[in-house]
């Protein structure tokens, strides 16, 4: 019988976040969050800010806040290159929580310098962040 398992490498600019074999994951995709399991139909999707959900073996899961990028599958293996990626005992709360308000306070005020977009993707990063931590 054929193993459900398939290769998941997740990378970034600086460094390899996770390589080995899954059961599944779910991503956040650009119109939404969609799933892969092995013998997925070959494609490329851009992704957004979200968390990044991987199932090992037994059902076990794991999760990471990522934040844009590519995914690229054949149906056997799947390549994540991420803007960032996060486990969530690597987030740094502190961090994120000052993020979060400081995009908040940004959007709020709306100074007329404000890069609308760039704010609001700063805002939905640091929330993913938080989430992925599971904190607020």
């Amino acid at each position: 019988m054929d193993e459900p398992q398939f290769c998941l490498e997740v990378v970034t600019l600086k460094k390899l976040i996770f390589s080995g074999l899954v059961e599944g994951l779910t991503a956040p995709g650009s119109v939404g969050y969609f799933g892969i399991l092995k013998g997925h139909t070959p494609f490329v999707s851009s992704l957004q800010s979200g968390i990044f959900t991987l199932t090992v073996t037994r059902g076990e899961r794991e999760t990471m806040a990522i934040s844009g990028g590519f995914l690229l599958t054949d149906g056997n293996k799947v390549i994540v290159l991420a803007d960032s990626a996060e486990a969530p005992d690597e987030i740094d709360l502190k961090r994120a929580r000052a993020s979060r308000d400081r995009a908040q306070r940004r959007i709020r005020e709306s100074p007329p310098d404000l890069d609308v977009p760039r704010a609001k993707a700063s805002l939905a990063r640091a929330l993913t962040r938080l989430k992925a931590a599971g904190a607020s």
